[in-house]
């Protein structure tokens, strides 16, 4: 499509014009192809000799090197290139240990073995089979783990690395935001960030690039590998019986992580060492969300706020899509639609409100655009290879592209978001930056140049961490522009370690039930590769859903972490009052029930952010030796949200009855009205304005009774004591702090831990700590004790 016309048509006209015309093109470009001529392979091995450091070796190859490094207990860094120098540096991994467990090298006849040692037995053991080309690797016990040869480079640039478990049958998961099953056996996931506009829910190339592989074994023995190259790439899983795993890397080489748990809970842990935590969210951005491309005017954005609250639905946020942009340049406002943008945010904020802003990462080429002109003046756009500034067509017309890869970049992008903070707004929106350009190509080219600190990168090495550095520079630079509060930023586009800076959602999805059935195993997954904030667009963002579509998925992600519903244009609204006041009442009904479980939901995301454990969390995390949660029928239908809750809604079409599978242990229903045995299915009925939540006994739930507006009212409201007993026993806890600042980093917080027994026939005695210098901080307000006839009790604060 000609630049020129861009910017002179409606951009969501645009937006289907670029995938639906030039789509196959684009597509075809962003495919991850594998070199066809086979016979071009070649081996790096075999091993001639070897350099021992006390925590790492040097194999010298007969063309290339193999590195292996110890960095802490379970984790080991493998790299094999051609030369160490090509492989590609990264921001993914933060792990720097101060003493990782030394290697202790053992020679034998052919082989050389390894052991990470820590304490009386090694963690991990390694045999290099010199001869064959083979390395082994195996659990401090002895068990194999899986074998690999050495790597293989082809003439085209790529490297090629097989992996055989030593235990046939295993459970793949992980990969980040991915379309097709859960569970990864036998598919093929590609690695090339790409916008991908009403993608299928097949599609294994999207907008994100998080190579982690999770391997689960029947014996809940578990491991993962981490490949940290940001090239174009491809993992290639057999089916049951085979498992094998074969990862192909278009440059630089050879380079990933093993982490050996060996339980599931470790390997998460683990594996937050290795690539950071996310940061802990202000409590406002796990509220309700309001979106469409776009609400304009001011007035409009008004009306939408008073709506909400004179039809009492909860929400927190309301975003403003690229309209609100002076002919799309970022960093400005149309002052025409939004004429004192400052006191828009202060009224929302009165009434409960924040304005959360989108930004791309395309500058408008415009010689009288202050970022255009700073830009070009200090070096800051990516250039063709010639040395001319690269020129891409997005929704402002022709644009250039900051470099991310440039420490100074990052720091003068991150500075303009002044213009946003200054006028009010708390949440950022980053899209657009797999990069997309409205070009057959849908991208950058592969050999636009990024000067990167003064050391000229391509763009097929940045391509796929631009997101991630579009992240990096908004966070830091938001960090110094608001250094005592939380920053909230939703990521299109990321890479790993993206969710130190930001949250993610799944990009434009489509108004198909499809599409809410597989919300589930893309969060998932996405989850259980490091990320915390994360949802999908409530209702689809592309087409119009039914009535039923939508109070159904709302139900569904009633714990998303991200909790937004977004569409595409006004003609297509669907906001929860869109489809009259039935749904209306359903939807209402759901979001207050989300919002009476805020204080839950906030210490829920606390812990992952603490942990790495996920919130949003598949079955197999916690009941990896169950059979039952591996299943798709299972797995890929319900979810947990933290170690209490487990979620299963209605994904299908006039549906009102569904079977269910709950784990081991008993089950209460949320209110109590059934008490349900695990390790069984059971089939229960959901009528449209029920969601099916179910309890873990032994567990106490915090709740508000009131029906709140809004987060900011939590800190008003008591707290109220849900409590599901396990033999006469049960824990929970609260916290809560300011919600916004970093104070909490200071113990300007409150926990409360609880644990409730029964010591006589009908009386229960109720133990409370308060922990945190915010010392009663939280009042608790009724306690309900479910599955008893009677519930007298008494409160004991310690």
């Amino acid at each position: 499509m000609s630049h020129e016309y861009v910017d002179k048509i409606p951009f969501w006209v645009v937006k289907l014009a670029v995938n639906k015309l030039a789509r196959k093109k684009m597509m075809r470009y962003n495919t991850v192809v594998l070199p066809e001529d086979q016979t071009k392979w070649v081996k790096l091995g075999p091993i001639k000799t070897q350099k021992t450091r006390k925590t790492d070796i040097d194999f010298i190859l007969e063309n290339g090197i193999l590195k292996i490094a110890s960095l802490e207990n379970g984790i080991l860094r493998i790299q094999c290139t051609r030369d160490l120098q090509e492989i590609p540096e990264t921001t993914a991994v933060i792990l720097k240990s101060k003493a990782p467990p030394p290697l202790i090298v053992e020679k034998e006849e052919g082989k050389i073995k390894l052991q990470q040692e820590s304490g009386p037995t090694a963690f991990v053991v390694i045999e290099v089979d010199k001869e064959n080309g083979t390395i082994l690797f195996k659990d401090g016990f002895g068990f194999g783990i899986f074998t690999e040869e050495l790597p293989s480079f082809h003439e085209e640039g790529w490297y090629k690395v097989e992996k055989k478990p030593e235990v046939a049958c295993e459970n793949h998961y992980g990969f980040g935001e991915k379309g097709g099953p859960l569970d990864k056996k036998g598919e093929t996931i590609s690695f090339w960030n790409t916008d991908s506009f009403s993608y299928s829910t097949k599609d294994s190339k999207l907008y994100q690039t998080q190579p982690i592989q999770i391997i689960v074994r029947s014996n809940g023995f578990c491991y993962a590998i981490v490949y940290d190259n940001p090239y174009k790439s491809q993992i290639i899983i057999g089916e049951d019986g085979d498992c094998s795993s074969e990862y192909y890397v278009a440059g630089g080489g050879i380079n990933y992580y093993l982490i050996v748990g060996p339980t599931v809970r470790k390997v998460f842990t683990k594996l937050s060492n290795l690539l950071g935590n996310a940061p802990l969210p202000p409590i406002s951005a796990l509220g309700h969300h309001q979106s469409r491309w776009s609400y304009y005017p001011e007035s409009v954005v008004r009306e939408l706020a008073e709506e909400f609250r004179t039809r009492k639905i909860p929400c927190d946020y309301i975003h403003l899509d690229i309209d609100y942009l002076d002919e799309y340049r970022i960093f400005t406002w149309n002052k025409e639609y939004f004429p004192n943008p400052g006191k828009l945010s202060q009224d929302l904020l009165e009434q409960g409100f924040r304005l959360m802003s989108i930004t791309d990462p395309g500058v408008k080429v415009d010689s009288k655009y202050k970022l255009c002109k700073e830009g070009l003046k200090d070096g800051h756009f990516c250039l063709n290879p010639d040395g001319s500034v690269y020129v891409g067509p997005v929704w402002p017309g022709d644009c250039h592209f900051p470099d991310f890869s440039q420490t100074r970049t990052r720091e003068w992008f991150g500075s303009q978001y002044k213009v946003l903070t200054d006028s009010g707004i708390s949440g950022f929106w980053i899209d657009m930056n797999e990069p997309s350009v409205f070009d057959e190509k849908g991208t950058i080219g592969d050999d636009i140049v990024h000067p990167s600190d003064g050391a000229n990168k391509l763009h097929k090495e940045i391509h796929n961490q631009y997101g991630h550095l579009m992240a990096q520079a908004s966070y830091e630079g938001l960090q110094k522009l608001l250094p005592d509060s939380r920053i909230y930023i939703n990521s299109r586009s990321a890479y790993l370690g993206t969710h130190r800076y930001a949250g993610t959602w799944t990009g434009d999805n489509l108004s198909e039930w499809s599409h809410l059935q597989i919300s589930i195993p893309m969060l998932l997954n996405m989850a259980t590769s490091g990320q915390v904030m994360v949802g999908p667009d409530i209702g689809g963002f592309g087409g119009k859903p039914s009535s039923e579509l939508l109070i159904r998925w709302y139900q569904a992600g009633c714990f998303y972490p991200y909790f937004r519903n977004h569409t595409i244009s006004e003609k297509k609204s669907q906001e929860p009052w869109a489809f009259g006041k039935k749904t209306e009442a359903i939807i209402r009904k759901v979001i207050q029930f989300r919002y009476s479980l805020m204080v839950h939901i906030y210490n829920v995301i606390r812990q992952a952010c603490l942990t790495g454990i996920p919130a949003f969390r598949a079955l197999w995390i916690d009941y990896p030796k169950d059979p039952m949660a591996h299943l798709p029928e299972w797995a890929e239908s319900q979810y947990l949200f933290g170690d209490n809750l487990l979620v299963v809604p209605i994904l299908k079409r006039g549906k009102r009855k569904r079977d269910i599978y709950l784990p081991s242990g008993k089950w209460y229903s949320f209110c109590g009205e059934l008490i349900l045995d695990g390790g069984k299915i059971h089939e229960i009925s959901v009528p449209l304005d029920i969601t099916p939540i179910f309890v873990k006994e032994g567990s106490i739930i915090p709740y508000i009774n009131e029906e709140i507006q809004h987060t900011g009212e939590i800190k008003d409201s008591k707290i109220s004591l849900r409590i599901y007993p396990k033999d006469s026993e049960a824990k929970g806890e609260i916290y809560l702090d300011d919600g916004e600042t970093l104070n909490y980093e200071k113990g300007e917080f409150e926990l409360i831990k609880i644990e409730v027994e029964k010591k006589a026939r009908d009386t229960w005695y109720v133990n409370i700590s308060r922990e945190g210098k915010k010392k009663k901080y939280i009042e608790i307000g009724e306690i309900t004790i479910l599955g008893e006839e009677k519930s007298n009790y008494l409160v004991f604060e310690k």
